[in-house]
């Protein structure tokens, strides 16, 4: 709301939502004591998310030379670009997987014991539910923008959650969602622009 009546600038929102959602992470931590599994820095724990790391990569790499960005990009200010691409390394994927994976796909299912099969996988209802609450929190970004790029949004980052909540749910490492997240965040604003910077000097 209050980027809509035009207080707060967009990214100062952005940091602003991503810090709450950490405060009410640490509120069920610390006052509830509620637990998730974190992981650690075992390779071989960490191992399949620096594939779907990887993936991820290869897939902004793939859509940036399929989709190059416009001759006349609008840049922010330097401050406010390197405070984007901050945000974007290291605030949103943490932020967004202890939410998301660690409390809620957790807490889901622990109490729901149910599980649905799609195509042979036997995946737990709460991580889907996870994932599609994940999907529907993308529509915060019309604040911002049109409905049909948020709807876009919206079902491409139900699927990731999907594949990042498997992934969580096999591996238990939080650290590596994280680290996955980040990139997919990360490379998709970082590698249209390096393609823009590199179109102009040429």
């Amino acid at each position: 709301m209050a980027l809509r009546a035009g207080w707060i600038a967009g990214l100062l929102a952005e940091y602003i939502a991503h810090a709450w959602m950490a405060a009410i992470v640490l509120g069920w931590v610390l006052v509830l004591g509620r637990r998730f599994p974190i992981g650690g820095f075992d390779r071989r724990q960490l191992r399949p998310w620096y594939v779907l790391a990887l993936v991820f990569l290869l897939s902004s790499i793939g859509e940036t030379v399929g989709s190059p960005p416009a001759r006349s990009l609008h840049l922010p200010t330097v401050p406010t670009l390197a405070a984007q691409l901050v945000f974007l390394a290291f605030v949103v994927g943490p932020t967004e997987e202890l939410l998301f994976r660690g409390l809620i796909q957790t807490s889901l299912n622990a109490s729901i014991r149910a599980s649905v099969s799609i195509r042979g996988w036997r995946l737990g209802l709460g991580t889907v539910i996870a994932a599609l609450l994940f999907g529907l929190f993308h529509l915060v970004n019309l604040g911002y923008q049109g409905l049909g790029v948020t709807l876009e949004q919206v079902f491409f980052a139900a699927v990731i959650g999907l594949v990042i909540g498997v992934l969580y749910d096999r591996t238990r490492n939080l650290i590596g969602a994280s680290l996955a997240h980040g990139v997919a965040d990360f490379s998709a604003r970082a590698i249209p622009l390096l393609a823009y910077l590199i179109a102009q000097r040429v």
